[in-house]
């Protein structure tokens, strides 16, 4: 494992002088928010009894991880597969999730925005005006809801505050990479204050077209949001909040490996444009009792998409077939989400934690494949017009407790009991050049259980600074149907449904925050029992899928912390290792898996090293009070499978970024390098199967971006 430390030198600096100063500068640093919600009640995180990351929008913004996706992947036990940032998408946390994504309705791990739940596929990538990012590792089930079988993600975003406060930033770098992002926030009335933020970010793509530098698509991100707080008493405050984004050419392609200097794809111009939209609607209602608190959050979500898809690659297929056919289709989706919780909860520091309520969620999703054609396999589904609907109404209770049995020692006991309901609608009607004696097919179908959720924990305080703990989590992901699923139209509906999915979690950790801010280190080895997980097998042949149930394992142990020796240095590391494998294959699986096979995409070591230092330096071209602050992140990813059946090998990769500034009062002038080593790494991979051509294995993937330079400014007042 190579992990490269990279340690910024500064020079014609002189600490300690007249300015900004050291200690004034690392505020903008900050790497741990002591209080947390990841229980939906505030807390010192170190007494949370299971793994917790929590990133700050400071931490955020100096090693500019700009979207949601570069944050996770910099923290220890998070895998990501991303297809180009589009919506297929599908996350892990130390190796437990779904093999390959199946539904947009997948809840191996649910992301949070201000509490309102939201499926990963939906979810934002987009990362704007943050107040903090707390990772949530485990089985979140019992007060996450929505199953959470993983873990969960909650991004609170910054509120409105009762003085004049903003930003206005910039940012300009290669590949036409850009960015504008700005806020305002500030009292409207004695009782009302409003915060207004936008964003708009894009950059060329870093594929480009076969014969040509031309990118295949110009991704561009556009997000503003305005949220209003109503303070009518010091016990209640009202908040409301509306956001809208537009993700444009936001797509990946598939790529034949393995990769050239230049990623190259051999498509029609204008083949992977796409448009998206979400609007969200949270209305946030908190009132302090005398003996509780009392937490009303109500959430919408609406999402409108549209991609065009061209089916054959010509780079891949005259690898695969020997010729380049000719297809393509439009791939539609809205998807309407509401949610409802209500809870109480302890008041803040109070000796028992508590919190207990209900929450309804209903999701109503309409996926469509229209304008389709295929020329080679004419007779396929995909020569068609098809037409899905999904609908999900999931109702939960829930409640935890956490007592203080001494002084030391605190029990931990949680239960949560879910009444979940799919429905399942679908039409296809062929196309008149489609040859097939079936020309129409509808399938229809509904699903309902109920389960029960759990956590217990012990934790014992050694000292004042340190807690240890054991927990033992029971989580459940519901069962529901494949977005992809076919076979209804030859009268099949074995490729339709994925199992539930169960997980038996046990967690042995030591958390450490020393009293002066100066040092922190979490511990955490954890062992995972997963019966019924699921894997997509799709036979690019026939264009078909199916989905099959695997039991797997995964154990482990994760080390992070930070240290802040002095002179402006902070430290923060994190590393993990992770043995994740497949126990059991159903009989007649054609996945190709076999037991002992390692999970896909789930590295055994990953670390990430960051070195931040602020440095006082003497005013100069009209800086008053300047420091110099200088961040240099590492981020290693070991070799790992590309697929269940272990059939080829994603390789490990260093991505090195950097970020030196000059920062005074209110202006930060600043240049930065993303992945300076020029690591152009998969972002996954896929085995198309043996060629017809010469009977080796097609594998195809989707490259990263390589190094970009820029250089940004802010304003900030």
């Amino acid at each position: 494992m190579l992990i490269i430390l990279l340690v910024p030198f500064t020079i014609f600096a002189q600490e300690g002088k007249e300015g900004l100063g050291v200690a004034e500068a690392e505020k903008v640093q900050t790497l741990q928010s002591t209080t947390v919600t990841a229980r939906k009640a505030e807390e010192s995180a170190k007494d949370v009894p299971f793994s917790l990351s929590v990133i700050s929008g400071n931490e955020l913004e100096n090693r500019r991880l700009a979207n949601l996706e570069d944050a996770l992947r910099q923290t220890p036990g998070i895998e990501v597969d991303t297809y180009g940032g589009s919506d297929t998408r599908n996350i892990r946390i130390r190796g437990v999730g779904s093999l390959e994504s199946v539904s947009m309705d997948d809840t191996s791990v649910v992301i949070n925005v201000d509490g309102v739940p939201q499926a990963v596929a939906s979810a934002t990538l987009n990362i704007m005006d943050i107040e903090r990012v707390e990772i949530l590792k485990g089985p979140q089930g019992t007060l996450m809801g929505r199953n959470s079988e993983a873990g969960a993600i909650n991004i609170i975003t910054k509120k409105p505050t009762r003085h004049l406060e903003g930003y206005l930033k910039g940012e300009y770098g290669t590949e036409n990479t850009f960015l504008t992002e700005g806020a305002v926030s500030g009292p409207v009335s004695k009782t009302v204050s409003m915060r207004l933020a936008a964003k708009y970010s894009g950059y060329d793509n870093q594929v480009e077209y076969y014969n040509s530098t031309e990118p295949i698509t110009e991704p561009r991100n556009f997000a503003v949001r305005a949220t209003l707080l109503w303070e009518p008493t010091d016990k209640t405050d009202v908040t409301f909040s509306i956001g809208h984004e537009d993700i444009d050419n936001m797509t990946g392609a598939d790529i034949l490996a393995p990769y050239d200097d230049e990623q190259k794809t051999d498509i029609p111009k204008d083949s992977y444009d796409t448009e998206k939209s979400v609007d969200r609607f949270t209305l946030i209602f908190e009132h302090e009792f005398s003996a509780f608190d009392f937490t009303s959050v109500t959430g919408y979500v609406h999402t409108d998409a549209n991609q065009q898809q061209y089916i054959y690659n010509g780079m891949i297929y005259r690898e695969f077939y020997g010729f380049v056919p000719e297809g393509s289709m439009t791939r539609e989706l809205e998807q309407k989400a509401f949610s409802q919780e209500l809870r109480l909860s302890s008041k803040s520091g109070s000796d028992i934690f508590w919190v207990t309520g209900a929450n309804y969620y209903r999701s109503e999703r309409d996926l469509n494949n229209v304008d389709a054609y295929d020329t080679f396999y004419s007779i396929g589904w995909y020569n068609a017009d098809l037409y899905k609907t999904f609908e999900t109404t999931d109702i939960g209770v829930f409640g935890e407790v956490t007592y203080p049995v001494t002084d030391k020692l605190k029990l931990t006991g949680g239960l949560r009991y879910t009444w979940d309901k799919k429905e399942y609608d679908t039409d296809w009607t062929a196309n008149p050049s489609n040859p097939s004696t079936i020309r129409t097919a509808s399938d229809s179908d509904e699903m309902s259980e109920s389960y029960g959720t759990g956590r217990v924990s012990v934790s014992y305080a050694v000292r004042e600074d340190t807690n240890v703990y054991l927990t033992y989590a029971r989580g459940h992901k519901a069962k529901g149907y494949n977005d992809w699923g076919n076979a209804f139209i030859n009268g099949y509906d074995n490729d339709l449904i994925y199992d539930e999915a169960e997980i038996d979690s046990f967690e042995l950790g030591a958390k450490f925050e020393a009293p002066n801010g100066k040092s922190g280190l979490n511990v955490a080895f954890f062992y995972n029992d997963i019966k019924d997980d699921h894997v997509m097998v799709w036979n690019h042949m026939d264009r078909v899928s199916d989905v099959e149930n695997f039991d797997t394992e995964s154990k482990g142990a994760e080390f992070s912390g930070f240290v802040k020796p002095g002179g402006g240095f902070t430290i923060t590391a994190g590393f993990g290792y992770t043995d994740a494998e497949i126990k059991t294959v159903p009989g007649g699986s054609t996945s190709g898996a076999k037991e002992g096979n390692s999970i896909p995409n789930s590295p055994e070591w990953n670390a990430t090293v960051s070195i931040a230092h602020s440095l006082s330096l003497k005013p100069f071209w009209g800086f008053k009070a300047p420091a110099l602050v200088t961040t240099v992140t590492n981020r290693y990813i070991g070799s790992r499978e590309g697929d269940p059946a272990n059939t080829f090998e994603l390789d490990s990769y260093n991505k090195l970024d950097f970020r030196i500034g000059v920062m005074s009062e209110n202006l930060e002038v600043y240049v930065w390098g993303d992945n300076i080593l020029d690591k152009v790494y998969d972002l996954y991979g896929w085995n198309y199967g043996a060629s017809m051509v010469d009977g080796a294995d097609v594998i195809v993937g989707m490259p990263s971006r390589g190094r970009i330079l820029g250089v940004g400014a802010a304003y900030y007042f």
